[in-house]
């Protein structure tokens, strides 16, 4: 396990130049959700910026997740000068196409079938809460929705809200909150392997989700200590990341840090699914053959 996450930093370090596309695609996605909060105000203008967010995270995560699987292929190979290394490396660039020719529709596929997994799992996580946890009075829940109705929120008028709230409402929130967080991480860690087996193995989405939840049970142990050991280092980044919105230039450096971390976790992600299910499988075959 540690072995993996070492490779995984060194092929991050290698390949730093996989954030790149990736910091372009959220700042072009912020600059169109600003653009479309500001411009749509009918429903069919909302359904066209809904499919243009469609296709565009279809066509990104296409080409990039693929860009990353080049980039485990090319720590496999071995180079004698630094000047090789670096022209590989920025041979990475040219996967960005053929990654949307190969991948385009199946990630356009995968984003609706999350976007169904998210329509499920949303009343299942207010059933389970409202049965373990318990509804929420008539009155903090007038205040969340002048909240969330309002346009002009601010960190202000949520930090006053909170100031409202008893002990009681407090640690009713915190039980919601863990709640959320136990479900999003199941659901994350089912859906750990999906995107490698897409890439890898089975560009139909639907069975791809199939096979990768089964992968994930046939090496359930390891698996979910390597999960867990990327959930820990996340949530302590997010920690961090709570106070750095204090100061400005802990801010940036926290973004910079929280970048490099989503590359490492896919390059781990991607290297961890290419050792326990591409070369073991590969080994095995050979093993068959002899």
């Amino acid at each position: 396990m540690i072995n993996i996450f070492k490779q995984a930093a060194k092929i991050t370090n290698y390949n730093i130049i996989l954030a790149i596309p990736l910091i372009v695609f959220v700042k072009l996605l912020d600059l169109y959700s600003l653009y479309s909060r500001n411009t749509v105000d009918s429903t069919h203008e909302l359904i066209l910026a809904s499919v243009t967010v469609l296709f565009m995270s279809g066509a990104f995560f296409a080409s990039w997740f693929y860009m990353v699987k080049e980039a485990i292929d090319l720590s496999k190979q071995v180079f004698v000068l630094d000047a090789d290394r670096a022209k590989a490396t920025m041979n990475l660039f040219k996967a960005l196409p053929v990654g949307i020719g190969k991948y385009f529709l199946s990630f356009v596929g995968f984003y609706i079938i999350l976007f169904f997994i998210q329509v499920f799992a949303t009343p299942v996580v207010y059933l389970l809460g409202v049965n373990i946890i318990g509804g929420l009075d008539t009155e903090s829940m007038q205040n969340l929705q002048v909240i969330a109705m309002d346009p002009s929120i601010t960190n202000q008028s949520m930090a006053a809200f909170i100031d409202k709230l008893t002990p009681e409402q407090i640690i009713f929130f915190g039980k919601w909150s863990l709640l959320f967080m136990l479900i999003t991480s199941i659901i994350m860690y089912l859906l750990m392997f999906w995107i490698p087996e897409i890439i890898y193995k089975t560009p139909n989405p639907l069975v791809a989700l199939w096979r990768s939840v089964v992968k994930l049970f046939k090496d359930f142990f390891s698996s979910f200590r390597f999960f867990i050991s990327i959930w820990l280092m996340g949530f302590a980044l997010l920690f961090l990341n709570t106070f750095a919105v204090i100061n400005p230039l802990a801010y940036i450096i926290m973004n910079i840090i929280l970048f490099y971390f989503t590359v490492f976790v896919v390059v781990a992600i991607f290297l961890y699914y290419d050792k326990k299910f591409v070369d073991m499988e590969a080994v095995d075959d050979e093993s068959k053959e002899k």
